[in-house]
């Protein structure tokens, strides 16, 4: 098993990808980065990372937990803030082609829109939770809400169209 996600630390990008070695073992590569650690639930959410390997060095023991959107880790007694980036609605739920996509699979919570409304680019339509976090996705473009493919309650798959809307023609129409 493996999970990857994008996030955006000092105001910079970065990709996470952390892989299931075995056991409570785990390979994490943040940006060109590898380490391993052992990985243990402190609470919901919240994570004790333990180096292990050649690289481990001093054992510094990390911990992590979820933090608003993002996720925040503390290591050596400094906290990194892991923040979802601000294009993360619009890229993975709305973009130029008006389709709102789920960004992975997840369950659909909240519905904001309906057929018939007129949207911003930035409003929010859908919010889904996946892997414990949720997302926000926004329509990516202003104009009107033509097809609702979601309820509220579904599980959806990644890339699922969950609405769809088409430009109006008067740009950042509400």
């Amino acid at each position: 098993m493996s999970l990857s996600r994008e996030y955006v630390v000092d105001g910079k990008p970065v990709a996470v990808r952390a892989e299931h070695v075995g056991g409570d073992h785990w390979r994490v590569r943040v940006g060109a980065r590898v380490m391993e650690f052992r990985v243990g639930a402190l609470g919901p959410g919240a994570l004790r990372l333990v180096p292990v390997g050649p690289d481990a060095g001093a054992a510094t023991v990390a911990h992590g937990a979820p933090a608003g959107e993002g996720y925040q880790v503390r290591v050596a007694g400094r906290t990194h803030q892991l923040e979802v980036p601000a294009a993360r609605g619009g890229s993975a739920g709305g973009g130029a082609d008006g389709r709102v996509r789920a960004p992975m699979t997840g369950t659909v919570t909240k519905l904001q829109c309906a057929v018939g409304d007129r949207v911003a680019a930035d409003q929010v339509l859908v919010v889904m939770t996946a892997m414990k976090m949720e997302h926000k996705l926004t329509a990516g473009l202003a104009g009107i809400v033509v097809e609702v493919a979601a309820a509220e309650g579904a599980i959806v798959d990644s890339s699922a169209v969950l609405v769809r809307v088409e430009p109006s023609a008067v740009e950042g129409e509400k």
